[in-house]
């Protein structure tokens, strides 16, 4: 039998030793949320550095690579890095993703990972759709992989959320709702001013480009600068 070591410290996050990239292992690992790493030329668990083991993974795929036939040792380290350490580093990188990044591609990405949240959430509560098909709670593998998926998707979230803070502070981003914008405002939306026809909930309508008789609308967040009319 193959023995195959799993292990766990904050420093390198959830790893699997002795694994090969393709085989009897690679369908286990790719469905239980493992990814294969060409510099590490090992398997690892996605953004599981600097964060405590997801136990329900690992005792899921030891499980599964156990009825496949290895033997598997686990080794888990739970002392984590000093908190002032990790949150120094969260800070170190979302400061320079705020001076790199655009403030309208964060909002953007804000937005996205706010909506997978909730979709994730939503499958793993279950859920009736607009025809009124019930979706059962979610279970066993698809349970943890949605969870696994959740996890991920907090992370980012809670990165770029940071990253949208410091543009804030540094005056580089808008944070502007249907309080502060009036129709005939002039806004700034992808590098040309355009007035605003209309005012809603979560966005403005603007003249569509290029001299075309529509309206565009643009949400909030996508809106890089605002001139409030001349009266």
């Amino acid at each position: 039998m193959t023995a195959l070591t799993l292990t766990h410290t904050a420093t390198a996050g959830t790893l699997l030793d002795g694994a090969e990239r393709s085989g009897r292992t690679s369908e286990i690992l790719h469905a239980t949320g493992w990814r294969w790493s060409a510099r590490l030329t090992n398997w690892y668990v996605p953004r599981s550095r600097d964060r405590a083991p997801s136990r329900h993974l690992i005792a899921r795929t030891v499980q599964l690579l156990e009825e496949a036939g290895f033997t598997v040792a686990v080794e888990i380290d739970e002392a984590p890095h000093a908190a002032n350490d990790v949150d120094d580093r969260a800070a170190a990188t979302a400061a320079a993703d705020a001076s790199r990044v655009e403030p309208q591609t964060v909002a953007h990405r804000g937005v996205m990972l706010e909506t997978q949240q909730r979709k994730i959430s939503r499958a793993i509560a279950g859920y009736r759709d607009h025809l009124g098909r019930e979706f059962p709670p979610a279970a066993g593998d698809q349970l943890i992989r949605l969870k696994d998926e959740l996890a991920h998707v907090d992370e980012d979230l809670a990165h770029w959320t940071r990253v949208r803070a410091q543009q804030v502070a540094d005056g580089a981003a808008l944070t502007l709702s249907h309080d502060d914008v009036a129709r005939g405002d002039l806004v700034e939306y992808r590098g040309e001013w355009f007035p605003v026809l209309r005012v809603n909930a979560k966005s403005v309508s603007v003249p569509g480009g290029a001299g075309g008789s529509w309206a565009e609308t643009v949400p909030y967040h996508q809106i890089s600068g605002h001139r409030p009319k001349q009266v």
